[in-house]
């Protein structure tokens, strides 16, 4: 029977790698550490790690810009698609987040950017 559930763990490990800048086969997950677990565990207290260096210095550039409520803006919308990525990406198929879920959790971030 066909399933989307692959497609949907794909996604959100794409959309890890977009936020971080990582890829699951770097370097530092040769140690049992997945790209996943890496993101899980930087949620809890030091996001700003693992967002791609590229990404937080092009909105440090922009807070001169637009000030710092802007600059918090942007950053919670990453943490947001960071969470999206994890919640596609659970181990288990039937824990992942529906498809409908994940458009209506893109389509709310898009808002709250605008």
């Amino acid at each position: 029977m066909a399933s989307t559930n692959g497609d949907i763990y794909s996604y959100g490990i794409l959309v890890l790698e977009m936020v971080t800048g990582k890829r699951p086969t770097d370097s530092i997950f040769t140690q049992g550490m997945s790209l996943r677990e890496y993101v899980a565990l930087a949620l809890h207290n030091r996001t700003s790690d693992v967002i791609d260096t590229r990404l937080y210095s092009r909105l440090n550039d922009e807070l001169h810009d637009g000030g710092d409520a802007l600059f918090k803006s942007k950053i919670d919308c990453l943490i947001s698609l960071l969470r999206l990525g994890l919640s596609c990406s659970e181990e288990v198929p039937s824990s992942r987040m529906p498809a409908e879920d994940i458009i209506k959790e893109l389509l709310g971030i898009k808002e709250f950017l605008l």
